[in-house]
């Protein structure tokens, strides 16, 4: 090496030029960094204080109809209830399948499936649900409802029979697969021989359609957190509970849940969220009737329902337009801080797995 070529490139000037040129590099980008930040965050602050300030300078000369506001808050949290009933069972089982029991070339299909049926837009699913399940549900709600008792108890039976431990139990599924179809087909041809429907609902948008169409917009949410936070879940410490004996489900049911409660709490909470908040699915398939009451099978209206239809055609400083904003606000505010609970609870449970897996 010529040292006379090196020492321009190693004299201090050099040298000292470079780290300038990193340090104010680095600056720049953390000065861009917080600007996006606190844009975002003044965004975040900005909505629900013009929402409170177009309230509190409204000079309707009516106040607010809390009751009506009632009503759709109440239909909001009964086409969440309906959804979740869909959504948490299925969002559960499937993380609790994938992170644990499944396949590595299943879940290889599997978990991308699942996250890319939530870029499905919520209009295509409050369209077949409203124009095909609709017309469905109407004559074959007893069908329904006794699928939903028959098919968990006959896949737990087959689940017991079929699964004993052998290297093919990651594949059990699709093995269930046939015997699933062929329980839904008996099921159907079983209603379509009945005189007359045994239950029929007084509309065929109702909460039950809403449930059906939004559990399945809700579903990916709920797996992708849940499975996150099964993951989190050190693998020493099934690793342990396995060299004491313990079966896979022992193992799952004693060591894995336990451990990831918090991240399945998560899980439900932010799927809460996503189905109190949605519009679209709720707008074409519940009726839009503002019904109170808890029956799963009659029409309901929600916030964001009322919002999107009263909206446009309400006169700006009007008693209904001050009515539409205080809806917003409620819905905002509900959706936000379930939200921001559930950030809440899965930084606490990352930090709390990183802290025993430390020790």
């Amino acid at each position: 090496m010529n040292p006379v070529t090196c020492d321009p490139l190693s004299s201090s000037g050099l040298v000292r030029a470079s780290a300038r040129r990193r340090y104010w590099r680095g600056r720049v980008q953390r000065v861009l960094v917080a600007a996006g930040a606190s844009f975002v965050l003044l965004g975040l602050f900005a909505i629900p204080v013009y929402l409170a300030a177009a309230v509190a300078a409204s000079r309707a000369p009516v106040g607010v109809d809390w009751a009506h506001l009632g009503l759709l808050f109440a239909g909001s949290l009964r086409a969440t209830a309906c959804a979740i009933a869909v959504a948490l069972p299925l969002g559960f089982a499937t993380a609790m399948f994938s992170a644990h029991f499944c396949a590595p070339r299943l879940r290889a299909w599997l978990k991308p499936a699942l996250e890319m049926l939530e870029a499905v837009p919520t209009v295509i699913l409050g369209l077949v649900a409203a124009t095909s399940f609709a017309p469905w549900l109407k004559s074959h709600a007893a069908t329904l409802l006794a699928l939903l008792v028959a098919l968990p108890a006959l896949l737990l039976a087959a689940g017991f029979a079929f699964g004993r431990p052998s290297r093919h139990d990651g594949w059990l599924p699709l093995s269930v697969l046939p015997l699933l179809c062929a329980i839904v087909a008996f099921g159907l041809w079983l209603s379509s021989r009945a005189q007359a429907p045994w239950i029929v609902p007084a509309s065929p948008w109702n909460a039950t359609l809403v449930g059906l169409a939004l559990g399945v917009a809700a579903l990916p949410l709920v797996f992708s957190v849940a499975e996150d936070a099964l993951f989190l879940v050190p693998r020493e410490q099934t690793q342990a509970a396995f060299a004491l004996g313990a079966t896979r489900w022992q193992a799952l049911t004693t060591v894995v849940l336990p451990a990831a409660g918090a991240g399945l709490f998560a899980a439900a909470l932010l799927g809460i969220a996503r189905c109190f908040g949605e519009t679209m699915i709720v707008l074409m398939a519940s009726g839009n009737t503002a019904i109170g009451g808890f029956d799963p099978l009659i029409g309901l209206r929600s916030l964001g329902a009322d919002i999107a239809l009263g909206m446009p055609d309400a006169a700006p400083a009007s008693a209904v337009w001050r009515d539409l904003l205080v809806a917003t606000l409620a819905l905002l505010a509900s959706t936000v801080l379930l939200s921001l609970a559930a950030g809440f609870v899965r930084a606490r449970l990352r930090r709390r797995l990183h802290a025993g897996a430390a020790a």
